[in-house]
């Protein structure tokens, strides 16, 4: 028993068009766009009668098989049963004592640290705290930010080992 490759992290989302042209605009590509409803969704979810959009982006490379490519799918759920009210995002401070457990952050290496806190503000995000060289480990900048509906974005820019 063991893990063969990851498939992908699922994000769901408010604004899905806002948030697909948001990952695209980071350098992620579109490779499917679905809406999918029936017994696999109701099944797969386990509440009857959702109606289920998504859309898997991919980091392009030439050298990876597509089974293997990271993927992240965005999703938008609807139901009969759910109001948008219920829906509404709220970003608010990022604190990480009332975060303590589950998945913190999507981590992504990046050309110029810089260049993507300035896209990630422009469009609605924020940031958690400033670039800052790694302690230890492979030589780096990390900072923690937020997209544009508050999930918890882990940006890396390698830097020349000395």
């Amino acid at each position: 028993m063991k893990i063969l490759g990851h498939r992908h992290t699922g994000i769901i989302v408010q604004d899905f068009d806002k948030m697909l042209a948001f990952y695209i605009g980071l350098g992620l590509e579109l490779r499917r766009r679905d809406l999918e409803e029936g017994p696999f969704i109701d099944g797969l979810l386990n509440t009857k009668s959702i109606l289920l959009e998504s859309a898997k982006l991919i980091l392009e490379n030439d050298t990876t098989p597509l089974q293997y490519k990271f993927q992240l799918e965005l999703m938008k759920i609807k139901s009969d049963s759910m109001e948008d009210e219920e829906l509404a995002v709220k970003l608010e401070n990022f604190n990480f004592v009332e975060r303590s457990l589950g998945i913190l952050d999507i981590a992504f290496t990046v050309d110029d640290i810089q260049s993507v806190l300035d896209y990630i503000v422009d469009q609605g995000g924020d940031l958690i705290g400033k670039p800052l060289k790694a302690a230890a480990g492979f030589p780096a900048l990390h900072c923690y930010a937020l997209d544009p509906e508050g999930n918890v974005l882990h940006l890396a820019q390698n830097l020349s080992a000395k």
